[in-house]
């Protein structure tokens, strides 16, 4: 069921990624925010979720009670996939919908997602610094997301897409312990 239901969240990332470009400057990101703050409701409001997944509540019903609930706050683009994902009782894409929509973007605009993870708190100067550092090895744009984990004793983990640069101490003590107990 999870592969059908990241099937059906990429075709509909794809159509509304084209027709949000076709809207204008700016929609396609405006989407993206519309998207991440119906998630974030849901998400806080159970009781809405099982309104929405409720069989016996029709599509209209249900894309009426969303599109008032963020009546003026959402994009036309993004009304539209509501009262469609509502009428085909597809609700239940929104997130994996905005995971690869967020995704498809990224691509479209050339930037790539990162997460670096550090032992100590990095300052501004140090993040820009890596920032820059990888962008130019890169060659598109980077959105880093920085986090410090002390378990990693020192140095940094590296996380791009889905391949681990890992110069973590606990890493390298993991390395030297694995090729000690081979022995």
């Amino acid at each position: 069921m999870k592969g059908e239901l990241a099937a059906v969240a990429t075709q509909y990332a794809e159509a509304v990624l084209e027709l949000a470009e076709q809207a204008g400057p700016g929609t396609d990101d405006k989407v993206l925010d519309d998207l991440k703050a119906i998630n974030t409701v849901l998400e806080q409001t159970p009781d809405l979720v099982v309104i929405l997944n409720h069989p016996a509540i029709d599509g209209e019903q249900k894309s009426q009670l969303l599109l008032k609930s963020f009546e003026g706050k959402i994009s036309d683009t993004t009304q539209r996939l509501l009262r469609l994902l509502a009428d085909r009782r597809r609700l239940d894409t929104l997130k994996p919908l905005e995971e690869k929509y967020a995704e498809l973007l990224r691509a479209r605009k050339n930037i790539v997602s990162a997460k670096l993870t550090s032992s100590k708190e990095l300052s501004q100067s140090e993040v820009a610094d890596i920032k820059a550092r990888l962008t130019e090895h890169l060659g598109k744009k980077l959105e880093l997301e920085v986090e410090v984990d002390k378990s990693l004793l020192g140095g940094v983990v590296l996380r791009l897409g889905d391949q681990v640069i890992d110069g973590s101490l606990k890493g390298k003590l993991a390395v030297i312990e694995k090729q000690l107990t081979a022995v």
